[in-house]
């Protein structure tokens, strides 16, 4: 278990790289507006998680398809942000 400053750090750390190129990824495939939430959910469940998700081997892939299934989600139901 990190402690709480390396947690914090570490997870500002990986925003400020991968926070950019999730919200692209996810609007490319969904569209801004989708898109934009589903990084925004994906990056909330990523600090909630961040001790399990710093673990992966790829935390960006990760998030990504969090990101990606909350995404489609939020098509299926037919939810308009």
């Amino acid at each position: 278990m990190l402690s709480d400053e390396t947690r914090v750090v570490s997870f500002t750390e990986f925003v400020e790289a991968f926070e950019r190129p999730l919200w692209q990824a996810l609007s490319a495939a969904f569209g801004p507006d989708v898109g934009g939430e589903a990084c925004c959910e994906a990056l909330a469940y990523g600090w909630e998680h961040w001790d399990r998700v710093s673990e992966t081997g790829n935390p960006g892939g990760y998030l990504y398809r969090v990101g990606h299934n909350r995404a489609k989600r939020m098509k299926t139901k037919g939810l308009r942000l």
